[in-house]
């Protein structure tokens, strides 16, 4: 019996010590697999995000239509994510950041009005 939690501690240790398992504060920034993923131009855009979200789910739609790439941070699990997203006036998720425009929530309108202000092309 002893030797079982000795594997199961052991199996942890190996786990907590992967990369892509620590420090999840660390790994805010995530680089979206989209169809424009390297022809972008223009400012970085940024969308704040939180898991479960049903509007965030609905932004990375309609980004994907417009081939349009991002970086996504989520709220909760990093405490910069958190505070770079309270610093620009964050109310609730998802919050995209185009240049220096901050869009709340899933508005289409702005977010083109900002996709086309920044020089970045929609299709």
């Amino acid at each position: 019996m002893a030797r079982n939690w000795v594997g199961f501690v052991l199996t942890l240790t190996a786990l907590a010590s992967m990369p892509s398992l620590a420090a999840p504060e660390n790994q805010a920034r995530r680089e979206e697999n989209t169809p424009a993923a390297s022809a972008r131009t223009g400012p970085e855009i940024l969308m704040y995000v939180m898991p479960g979200c049903g509007y965030c789910e609905k932004l990375r739609t309609v980004l994907t239509a417009r081939g349009v790439s991002w970086t996504e941070l989520d709220i909760s699990s990093s405490a910069d994510a958190k505070r770079e997203f309270s610093a620009k006036g964050g109310l609730g998720t998802p919050m995209l950041v185009i240049g220096d425009e901050v869009i709340q929530g899933l508005d289409t309108t702005r977010i083109d009005a900002a996709l086309s202000k920044s020089g970045i092309t929609v299709r």
